[in-house]
């Protein structure tokens, strides 16, 4: 598999303080990689750097085997996707796209009417930013860095000043547009939800460092840390080398013989979501709050919680068979 952009060693300091530390990564070319982690963990000038906006403190960005590591922003193959679309208010949908192309030296209309296509924007052509929606204006903000002809393009929480409907929309079109045109993308957000749609690998970013990179399904079977498994939710953290998927916790005793651990709860909440009704339970003896279904509503309520002791894991640090 050819790899599109290799990272090594990656520092960025501010006031001789780390922002982010000895980062090493891969992507394979088509591959879409999710960045998620807290506010403030140094996500977004990691897209920085690696668009050419910023300068790393030490390491090497290589794409296709060439070193950009030095190179400035508009002598790299790459594009970016900002929170807001960012478009010319004076230019109409198919002149804003069309500006990205004159960017790569692009002069052939065709290509423009190929992504306006693509992007379901035909119709609004001739409409200006204001006359259309958010939705659709992030749609001609894709639109515009795929008219560069990019190697690798860089989402910096491009759904984030939508509202919910709208945003689960367009996250799934996105996803659509990436896979079909094999775009490989680094994709940062503070939404775990979307991380794992929008990633092929998701990586988990916190104190500058990624904690864990893996397939959506391995983050959840094997967290590499306590960390990961908090971040996550669908565990309880029993101390900092074991935890216990929620998946095989129940209010109810098993209806098999199997050891198992008891824990006591307290339900705090209670909510719904889908037609399905979730307590939020509180366990006081390890400062936790985790979230179980169960068929009917309860509030202030103490439970149990069943835990098969063969269920217990421990944390892999990043490694799993």
């Amino acid at each position: 598999m050819t790899i599109a952009l290799e990272i090594y060693q990656l520092t960025k300091n501010f006031n001789q303080q780390p922002i982010f530390k000895d980062l090493d990564f891969k992507l394979n070319k088509g591959e879409v990689l999710s960045v998620v982690g807290p506010s403030g963990s140094g996500k977004t000038t990691l897209l920085r750097v690696l668009a050419g906006l910023e300068s790393p403190t030490k390491g090497n960005i290589l794409m296709n085997d060439h070193e950009i590591t030095n190179k400035k922003a508009n002598k790299r193959n790459i594009s970016l996707v900002f929170q807001q679309p960012l478009l010319f208010p004076h230019m109409t949908v198919i002149e804003n796209i069309r500006y990205g192309a004159k960017l790569a030296g692009n002069k052939d209309d065709s290509k423009i009417q190929q992504l306006l296509e693509a992007i379901g924007m035909n119709p609004y052509q001739d409409f200006f930013p204001g006359e259309i929606s958010g939705g659709q204006q992030q749609r001609v903000a894709l639109a515009r860095a795929m008219a560069t002809d990019p190697e690798v393009i860089l989402f910096d929480e491009p759904f984030s000043s939508l509202d919910p409907n709208l945003r689960s929309e367009l996250r799934f079109w996105v996803r659509k547009f990436l896979e079909e045109h094999s775009i490989t993308s680094l994709f940062v957000t503070h939404d775990i939800e979307e991380a794992m749609i929008m990633g092929d690998r998701v990586g988990i970013f916190h104190e500058g460092i990624f904690q864990q990179i893996d397939q959506p399904e391995l983050l959840h079977e094997y967290p590499a840390n306590a960390f990961v498994a908090n971040f996550l939710g669908g565990h309880i953290i029993l101390d900092k080398t074991k935890h216990v998927p929620l998946k095989d916790v129940t209010l109810s005793p098993p209806e098999i013989d199997v050891e198992i651990m008891a824990l006591k709860g307290f339900v705090q909440h209670t909510t719904y979501q889908n037609g399905l009704v979730f307590h939020h339970i509180l366990i006081k003896d390890l400062n936790q709050n985790i979230i179980l279904p169960k068929k009917t509503p309860e509030i202030n309520h103490h439970v149990t919680l069943y835990v098969p002791v063969a269920s217990i894991r421990e944390f892999t640090g990043g490694r799993h068979e």
